[in-house]
């Protein structure tokens, strides 16, 4: 089997770590464990150097996570190439199951595949992330976002950096998407069918970059027309670019609106206000559909009947 490094950046969580290093190397059967303390400022250099079995690079100026992975992808001495944040985990096997079907399709640049969800405290909530579509030519379902990929699930081919470059540091949030892109102009993807990682979802109270989802997707709908530059892009028929840029705007209204519904009862209300309006500055049409206030409207009577609960005394048996 093909020898894989896994890129794993990391900055102050050195317990989950510890995790996330254990699971890689479970993952496959030859493994390197890169791992980029992006200028941590607590025990995780001391933790890192504690461990006999990666190599270590030691950032002493925070580059950010792309920064991150770039100066580990520079570090690594394999052909292949894959990434895990150190608050996520590789399911044992995985990697050797994605580069065998990397190695079946030879004109791929990548392998992807599904994920299973957690909550924040890392427990399994029974949800399973998995790109919709059977792999082959993704670039347009990738640059509309209509293609589920998480960097945890994705083995590259080191060829496609000298290529396409490396990861775009200017752009914090939406880098990897832009890394998929640009990589699925040229190459096919393939998709493997059983999952091959746990995602530990952010939440807004949490300390995780990705937490900060309305952020993320407006700067994609700003960096899309970047992506719709791309020779690939400028070769299809302008009728197509401007479809591609309305299903992209409609389907991150559509994310922003749920997504702010879901956290009201959690009491997420500057979280849910702040994702709802930009749904409707992005498509006021779109994201002002009635469903969507309806959902609102349901997530507002769950908070207040919860905090109902949360203050009426108990009654006794048989009152």
């Amino acid at each position: 089997m093909p020898k894989v490094s896994v890129i794993i950046p990391t900055h102050s969580r050195p317990l989950s770590l510890l995790r996330a290093v254990e699971s890689a190397h479970s993952a496959g059967s030859d493994v390197e464990v890169v791992v980029v303390d992006d200028a941590s400022r607590d025990a995780t250099a001391d933790v890192c150097k504690s461990m006999k079995d990666i190599k270590y690079v030691r950032l002493e100026r925070n580059q950010g996570v792309a920064g991150a992975r770039n100066v580990g992808i520079l570090a690594s001495s394999a052909d292949l190439i894959a990434f895990l944040d150190d608050d996520d985990l590789r399911l044992p096997g995985s990697l050797d199951a994605q580069i065998a079907a990397l190695s079946a399709n030879r004109e791929a640049g990548f392998v992807c595949g599904p994920v299973l969800l957690a909550d924040e405290q890392g427990t399994l909530t029974g949800e399973v992330a998995a790109p919709q579509s059977p792999g082959g030519d993704v670039f347009w379902e990738i640059v509309e976002l209509k293609f589920f990929l998480l960097p945890a699930a994705v083995v590259i081919r080191k060829d496609c950096f000298y290529r396409v470059g490396l990861f775009n540091s200017r752009i914090p949030g939406i880098d990897d998407w832009d890394m998929w892109a640009r990589v699925a102009e040229l190459f096919p993807v393939v998709v493997v069918t059983d999952p091959v990682s746990i995602y530990r979802q952010p939440t807004p109270f949490s300390q995780q970059g990705s937490s900060a989802l309305g952020r993320h997707l407006m700067a994609a709908v700003r960096h899309q027309p970047h992506l719709l530059a791309l020779p690939r892009s400028l070769s299809a028929p302008a009728g197509l670019r401007r479809q591609v840029r309305r299903n992209m705007r409609r389907r991150i209204a559509d994310t922003l609106s749920w997504n702010a519904a879901r956290r009201l009862p959690e009491g997420a209300y500057r979280f849910a206000l702040e994702n709802f309006l930009a749904a409707v500055r992005l498509n006021p049409l779109w994201a002002a559909r009635p469903e969507h206030f309806r959902q609102l409207y349901r997530s507002l009577l769950a908070q207040r009947d919860l905090k109902r609960s949360s203050v009426l005394p108990a009654r006794a048996d048989g009152a």
